[in-house]
């Protein structure tokens, strides 16, 4: 709850930026915390600039681009929240511009992984060995399958989220990976990891045979 507050807030801080700051955009920049931005302006022939995030490294770090001062990458730290990336132009005949600023919005990443493994009879389902374990804001959204039929999941507010898989009729192997996911915010998901149920037949004595 208090993530979902603090998003909130830095969302309302939108407005204030968008007046205060002298953006070089009508909106500030959404990003994904964790990921790598590029940055650029238009270069002016002989002119130099410097790059600069008001909160420092704390927010993200600031990478050259070939050489380049008209471009620069920014790779994010994992932490959600609102800064500033400032700008000055050193212009060829040595005078300086005012800082052109711009408000960056930082989403928190999301991932989810699959895991466990399960063992029943035939005309049997799993109950609560499988598990979906996220890590960002809820509430997520996720799609999985068992190698046959996907199940689609919205609306999770636990964590981990246990799976029950469906009653299997037939012996087999059944896989499960996950297709998709999603948490609040438009970040993608990074997914990983495998789980499976495995389903044996029953077995088969033969006829009574009498003596």
């Amino acid at each position: 709850m208090k993530k979902i507050i603090s998003l909130l807030f830095a969302l309302a801080l939108i407005a204030i930026l968008n007046t205060s700051y002298g953006q070089s955009t009508i909106s500030p920049d959404t990003v994904c915390a964790g990921t790598t931005i590029v940055y650029d302006v238009n270069p002016s022939p002989g002119s130099i600039y410097s790059w600069s995030i008001k909160g420092g490294a704390t927010f993200g770090s600031i990478n050259s681009v070939s050489g380049r001062t008209d471009s620069i990458s920014i790779t994010f730290s994992a932490t959600t929240g609102i800064d500033t990336l400032q700008l000055v132009e050193a212009g060829a005949a040595g005078c300086s511009s005012d800082t052109v600023k711009l408000a960056i919005v930082k989403l928190p990443a999301i991932s989810v992984a699959i895991s466990g493994a399960d063992s029943i009879c035939i005309n049997n389902a799993s109950i609560g060995q499988l598990r979906l374990t996220f890590t960002g804001t809820p509430p997520f959204s996720c799609t999985y399958t068992d190698g046959t039929t996907p199940v689609v999941l919205s609306g999770i507010t636990s964590n981990p989220y246990l799976i029950n898989s469906p009653v299997y009729p037939t012996a087999g192997l059944f896989p499960y990976t996950i297709t998709s996911a999603s948490g609040l915010g438009s970040c993608p998901a990074n997914i990983s990891g495998t789980a499976s149920v495995t389903v044996f037949p029953k077995p088969n004595p033969g006829p009574i045979n009498h003596y």
